[in-house]
């Protein structure tokens, strides 16, 4: 509370949609955490890149040694406070739409004696207003909460330098028809999100016997009330394919660099050994479509703003 009027604010959130993804994220704050895994010691963006096997088309970005990083979407501040203790020399700023949830993440920073983020209340839709290009950005599992994903991302987009990182994380429309089932069936019984009635749904779901009620339970997220609503009870949820995915960075004039998952990107190449087939987004598609589980929880890719000469 008293952190609370110590946050700055870019300007007044005015857009209906982002209004009330606010609300839910200030009564109920996501993700729940306590303690972090960090990363011994950071690394540059070129050791990072080879690490996680990125195809860069523009090599600049890889001699940037001191990066600019927006977070777009801080939530609780897990995600900045890992960035800033991955990237060798980076400034973070970080912005999200709840002050509840900025004000743990920045109480959280201070307990870690990180120094190298800074916290700003703020809408995606309005960062046209801070002027300024950042080096990375990165924009995990927010912009699907958008009345417009692709309008969001286009924002982003402008706010990368020329030759620019992005990583984005977004929802499958495959990998979520079992969370799309329960939200329907959410809706068609009419069920409110209030505590008692999430709690006695999920109650109901445990003694289920049906397969995708089944399937929620494996999620980490089920088991704390405020990631349970932001699991099934969110106030907006938009999913997009991999086709969806590619025509939105052409669309933006984004090249993709890759899928950021050890495990699935093993799993792919099992049946893609190809040298290039990792960055093809039609043979991910393919794949998809005979796994539709592989992104279940959320597609997380790297993109580059290719500079046009």
């Amino acid at each position: 509370k008293n952190l609370r009027s110590k946050i700055p604010i870019l300007d007044k959130i005015t857009n209906n949609i982002s209004s009330k993804v606010r609300n839910q994220y200030e009564s109920s704050p996501y993700p729940r955490w306590v303690d972090l895994g960090l990363r011994l010691e950071p690394a540059s963006i070129s050791e990072l890149v080879n690490e996680l096997k990125l195809k860069i088309f523009q090599p600049t970005i890889l001699g940037i040694k001191f990066p600019n990083i927006l977070v777009a979407g801080c939530g609780t501040g897990q995600h900045p406070i890992e960035t800033s203790a991955r990237f060798k020399g980076s400034r973070v700023l970080a912005i999200d739409l709840s002050l509840s949830s900025l004000v743990y993440a920045r109480r959280k920073t201070k307990e870690f004696g990180i120094k190298n983020i800074d916290y700003i209340q703020a809408d995606i839709l309005d960062l046209a207003k801070l002027n300024k290009q950042f080096d990375i950005i990165e924009s995990a599992g927010v912009l699907h909460h958008m009345y417009d994903p692709v309008a969001g991302w286009k924002v982003l987009t402008d706010c990368l330098k020329p030759g620019g990182l992005m990583k984005i994380g977004l929802y499958s429309e495959l990998g979520r028809q079992h969370i799309v089932a329960m939200r329907e069936e959410i809706k068609k019984l009419d069920i409110g999100s209030t505590d008692l009635e999430m709690k006695l749904f999920r109650h109901m779901v445990m003694q289920s016997i049906k397969k995708h009620h089944k399937k929620i339970t494996s999620f980490d997220d089920f088991y704390s009330l405020s990631e349970f609503k932001d699991l099934l009870f969110h106030v907006q949820e938009s999913r997009f394919s991999i086709p969806q995915i590619s025509s939105c960075l052409k669309e933006l004039g984004l090249k993709f660099c890759g899928f950021e998952s050890n495990t699935i990107v093993k799993n792919f190449k099992l049946i893609n050994p190809g040298t290039n087939d990792v960055y093809n987004l039609d043979k991910w598609a393919q794949y998809e479509e005979t796994y539709p589980q592989a992104f279940r929880a959320m597609f997380q890719f790297w993109c580059q703003k290719v500079a046009i000469s």
